[in-house]
């Protein structure tokens, strides 16, 4: 049904010639061009793309469109041919596939909208792309190899486990599957050739949610080429081999011939390498065009859409012929369909002023007043609001008096048309939500669980002997039963096989990034030597520790009261949805401030997840208890940034906000200082200088520090000081590791933020060989949408030779240069201009890896990037993408450079993890040393590569455990001592990882309860049990019944199974009872009595038997 407002436009003159097909508009905003467009297409119900010049300006039309109805698609794509050869952004390229697939699976009319590029790229054949699409039901027969096969070809990833769209993962008789059609991924179990079940699982979890009878899986890729066509495709490049070949000199002829022998193989194994696109350029060409029938393209506006559309051609065949001369490629320019052949309407840039087409739709001003002075001035009965529920709410709250006319759907930003006006948020309100785009398959980043997997080649250390290296599991067969090992080697051509029952006693060895890696010698006392240097340390920093926190519970501190009606409208007055951490942490915080007891809280989170929102709400809460807050930061810039969040989030409830720096000048300084001390001053922003005594307050209750490790010595002495009676709130964007935080416990108190706010996109990011064109080419794209952009060149000797290259290139562009050498205030005078929007490039050393928060810098290129820990290049690329703007990060190395293993890897974990949140996961481990270090003082670094992070928490909780008098549970779980034939074949995983999470998933149960739960998960994630992995679950089973109440001993004898039973249990047991439910099971089990306690004999390889008298023991 036609939106009531929407019919306002029926009659509506630009309306009038989009539906005759006209090409006379012009000059449309982002509003006017959604409204007209969609009343349009509500009348004619005809489907219409719209091209637009760039991604941004498709993404703002898409935006508004989208709200007004949900057939409404859009199309972008990577405009640079060269950086989707490379790298293309996984994001990217799952939404351009998930569009395309809406086409086929849903064919009725439709809005689409696109950039340039995407309209304009070549795509499969239509036909051939549907018959890419396999429908599974249950009871179809299908080999579970074939449909593997398939989905490969498909351009599904296979993982060891799905945990984002577009890939795939087997184990067992299970083939599991995200693809971008459905909301969860899929799992499909077989039964030998025939699909035996088919369900949605929770790609966190992993545990099924919900069975279904049929799924349609769809592609991956939109680089899909037939066997014909790769035929042709092979013909037509040896043919052009033969003839280029006869131009070049040998080597360049052989390099020629490699590197297209190589991209013929990766098409003959149906690879989906993204730069396989070219090859389009050899076969049939198909554009979005043969997608849609009867479709009418719209160029909004023509001149743009054709200057860019020229613009990419000259970028990208200027890249084609570089890899000409590279011999990389054969010169073949065709990349795109021309868009001159296209038919297309067309809106203009600029109106004609001789025959004048206007809609008469005027965009409204955002609201920069409070609601009751826009309110008051506002038309009532010509007005409609189109609002949330909870702004809906909001207004009445405001307004008890008034009458407003609601309408649906929420419209984007408001507008006015003859005489009536729609506001929405935007222009009520000073805040405003923004969509979160793409919902549907692209979730927010993963709440980090297991981080820390065991792969081959890892370092490993083991309790007795040392630092080893772990090699992979190996089934060795021991007296007729197999047994997995853990293979481990060490110096000088050690070697142990650790049985996977005891992998407690080993641990991954996880040391800061860079650190030189030392193998323990088998039969030396040097490990031991080091544990015990190691465990002094610990006792030391264990006693500080306690001590510490000890002599602070003795001081009293202020209880704040709870949570009032003021509070509860605070904390709902947040702009955004808050995260579910951010609640708990909130709440766990405000139970700490609850207490007689001073507070020393640590919250950490990963930039962006907002600890400032959080610390904003306890400072209020402060503030309304009477106390005065403190805010400290370590830079100038930082507090400046702090200081207009905090102004602006409390502007409306009367709170008093100053803010101390190098910039704020001596008289104001003094007027602060007076209002501190008399108390008018409700919190104070500010840098070290605080810390100067000549700071007074008049009550200060609440002292927020943010990133403590990076202010010096001298001040953390001062901010000690603080400490001792005021509630303390720490913010640090270094995660702190989970055991750490057990560690703690009744030491200091710790809230981690692991969930990334809703309306963040990923960070695009890419790995390119670095080429001046290509550096041109990311700034100029960046420029092109106002943007600013970080150059990250590592050397201060060569950094004003890299910044000259840059400026040749853009003359008119500001460019500013800092670096470590440069005094502290050099570096934040040119931050501050930089943040202001004076200069638009910012070329610089890794300076900038934390704390900065620049929201118009979307662009980072990082130079040398395999020259960077993990963490680090988490850490910088965590510069760009704090806003609403898509980001890009751009990890350069040097052509031709042979990346070892290792940079190999980093890049391509960094690339792969743009998902939020789960970049964090990625350089986890060495921000986690880093994090240790900041809690613990920076020396204990040292002492945790020694041995390990792992190994160094689990001694430090001990020390601390034992330093506070409590018992330390070193209570080893007793075994049965019955031989099974149990290991995990390769048939059912040849998952090494896989294998160890078994195992260690086994070790830590503690009841058969658990034991159930969890052979029911691996029945869910593998399929069908072998009988082999069931008997380790057996095995697991008899161990929990040795360990309850009453229970000696299991073990096998040549003849029998005997239970031993204590003599506690002995003494109460009622002796015939037992001996006629002992009789009822079987008259061939014998009951002795030995030293005074119960013995009971089961014949051997009467496995029922032996279960039958564990239930009636157990009962």
């Amino acid at each position: 049904m036609k939106n009531q407002i929407i019919r306002y436009f029926d009659d509506n003159e630009v309306v009038k010639q989009i539906l005759k097909k006209e090409n006379n508009i012009g000059n449309l905003y982002e509003m006017e061009e959604a409204l007209v467009l969609y009343n349009a297409f509500t009348q004619d119900h005809q489907t219409r793309i719209i091209v637009k010049p760039n991604r941004y300006q498709a993404q703002q039309l898409y935006n508004r469109l989208s709200m007004l109805d949900e057939n409404v698609l859009l199309f972008v794509v990577e405009e640079s041919i060269r950086v989707q050869a490379i790298a293309s952004s996984p994001e990217d390229k799952n939404h351009f596939i998930d569009s395309l697939t809406q086409l086929i699976v849903n064919p009725q009319p439709k809005l689409i909208v696109c950039n340039v590029a995407a309209y304009v790229r070549y795509l499969p054949n239509p036909d051939f792309y549907k018959e890419n699409f396999i429908k599974c039901d249950i009871d179809q027969e299908m080999d579970m190899s074939t449909l593997k096969e398939k989905l490969n070809r498909m351009g599904y990833t296979k993982l060891n486990y799905v945990d984002r769209p577009c890939t795939f993962a087997s184990r067992g008789g299970i083939v599991d599957i995200f693809s971008l059609e459905y909301e969860n991924p899929i799992r499909i179990e077989f039964f030998d050739n025939e699909i035996e079940s088919i369900r949605f699982f929770d790609e966190n979890t992993q545990r099924t949610i919900q069975s279904i009878e049929s799924i349609v899986i769809s592609p991956a890729t939109d680089i899909l080429f037939s066997d014909d066509q790769i035929e042709e495709i092979k013909e037509k490049v040896y043919k052009k081999l033969e003839t280029e070949s006869k131009k070049c000199f040998d080597e360049e002829k052989q390099l020629l011939t490699d590197s297209i022998e190589k991209d013929m193989l990766l098409l003959e194994n149906y690879s989906i390498e993204p730069h396989l696109y070219i090859y389009y350029a050899y076969t049939s060409h198909f554009t979005l065009n043969d997608y849609i029938e009867n479709a009418i393209s719209i160029l909004s506006p023509k001149e743009e859409v054709e200057r860019n559309y020229k613009k990419i051609n000259t970028e990208n065949i200027t890249f084609i012929q570089e890899m000409v001369q590279d011999r990389k490629y054969l010169p073949e320019y065709i990349l795109f369909h021309d868009l001159y052949t296209m038919k297309c309407m067309y809106f203009h840039e600029f109106l004609d002023f001789k025959n004048p087409v206007v809609s008469n739709i005027y965009p409204i001003e955002k609201a920069n007043s409070a609601v009751e002075q826009i309110v008051e001035k506002i038309d009532l009965e010509h007005t409609y609001f189109s609002l949330n529920k909870e702004d809906k709410d909001k207004l009445i709250q405001h307004f008890p008096n008034l009458t407003f006319q609601f309408i649906e759907p929420v419209f984007f930003e408001g507008f006015q048309y003859k005489d009536i006006s729609v506001y929405t948020q935007k222009e009520l309100f000073k805040e405003y939500h923004k969509k979160n785009l793409y919902q549907k398959t692209f979730k927010e980043g993963k709440i980090l669980e297991n981080v820390l997997e065991l792969e081959k080649n890892d370092y490993v250390v083991h309790e007795q002997y040392g630092i080893g290296q772990y090699m992979g599991i190996v089934t060795r067969n021991q007296n007729g039963k197999n047994i997995d090992y853990l293979h481990i080697i060490y110096r000088d051509n050690g070697e142990l096989y650790i049985p996977l029952s005891k992998f407690n006693l080993v641990r991954k060895y996880i040391s800061s990034e860079g650190v030189g890696i030392k193998l323990s010698k088998l039969g030396s006392n040097q490990w031991q030597k080091t544990k015990e240097k190691v465990n002094q340390k610990i006792e030391e920093i264990a006693q500080r520790l306690v001590e510490l926190y000890a002599s602070r519970n003795e001081n009293i501190g202020y209880a704040f009261a709870q949570d009032d009606a003021l509070q509860r409208e605070f904390d709902d007055a947040f702009e955004y949805e808050s995260t579910p951490d951010q609640l708990q942490a909130t709440l766990e915080i405000k139970r700490e401030m609850e207490k007689p007891k001073p507070m020393d809280h640590l919250l950490c989170g990963d930039v962006g997840f907002g600890k400032t929102e959080v610390a904003m709400r306890c400072a209020f809460k402060a503030i309304t208890n009477g106390k005065q807050v403190v805010f400290l930061c370590p830079t100038t810039i930082l507090s400046l940034q702090h200081y207009q969040t905090v102004k602006k989030r409390m502007s409306d409830f009367g709170v008093n906000v100053a803010l101390v720096n190098r910039f704020v000048e001596s008289s104001k300084i003094k007027e602060i200082k007076k209002g501190l001390l008399n108390g008018n001053i409700d919190i104070v922003i500010g840098t070290h200088k605080l810390l100067n005594k000549t700071f007074q307050y008049k009550d200060l209750g609440f002292l927020i520090i943010d990133e403590e490790q990076r202010f010096g010595v001298e001040h953390k002495e001062k901010i000690k000081e603080m400490k001792n009676s005021i509630d303390v709130l720490s913010l640090s964007a270094t995660p702190i590791p989970r055991t750490m935080q057990m560690s703690l416990i009744g030491v200091r108190t710790i809230s981690q933020l692991n969930t990334p706010p809703a309306q963040r996109h990923p960070i695009q990011t890419y790995v390119i060989e670095k080429k001046q064109s290509a550096i041109r080419e990311i700034i100029q794209r960046e420029l092109s949408r106002q943007g600013q952009i970080f150059y990250l060149h590592n050397r201060v000797s060569s950094i004003y030779e890299t910044t000259k290259k840059i400026q040749n290139d853009f003359p008119d562009v500001k460019i500013a240069v800092i670096h470590g050498k440069m005094s502290r205030d050099e570096i934040e005078n040119i931050m501050i201009d930089f943040s202001e929007n004076r200069y638009q490039i910012l070329v610089c050393t890794t300076i900038i890896e934390t704390g900065l928060d620049i929201a118009n810098a979307n662009t980072i290129i990082i130079e040398q990037a395999d020259r960077f820990g993990l963490s680090q290049l988490y850490q910088i690329r965590g510069r760009v993408g704090r806003r609403e703007k898509i980001a890009y990060c751009y990890l350069m190395i040097n052509p031709d450079k042979e990346l070892n293993e290792k940079a190999g890897k980093r890049l391509k974990a960094i690339k792969e993890f743009t998902q939020l949140g789960s970049g964090y996961k990625v350089a986890m481990r060495d921000l986690t040393i880093r994090g240790a270090g900041d809690l613990l003082g920076p020396q204990q670094a040292g002492f945790i590569d020694q041995i390990g992070l792992d190994l160094y928490l689990e001694l430090l909780g001990q020390a601390i455990a034992k330093k506070q008098g409590k018992q330390v549970e070193t209570k080893e779980m007793k075994k049965a001592n019955i031989s099974f034939n149990g290991y995990i074949p390769e048939s059912f995983t040849d998952n090494d990882g896989d294998k160890l999470s078994i195992y260690q998933d086994i070790q830590k149960i503690q009841s058969l309860d658990e034991l159930l739960k969890y052979k029911e998960r691996i029945n869910d994630l593998y399929g069908n049990i072998p009988v082999q992995v069931q008997n380790l679950f057996e095995q697991k089973e008899l161990d929990l019944f040795v360990n309850i109440d009453g229970v000696s001993s299991l073990e096998e004898k040549d003849k029998y199974y005997v239970i031993k039973m204590s003599e506690e249990w002995t003494n109460h047991c009622d002796g015939v009872k037992f001996f006629e439910k002992m009789n009822e099971i079987s008259n061939k089990i014998n009951l002795r009595l030995v030293n005074r306690k119960i013995e009971i004999q089961i014949p051997n390889r009467q496995k029922s038997m032996l279960h039958k008298v564990i239930k009636s023991i157990e009962e």
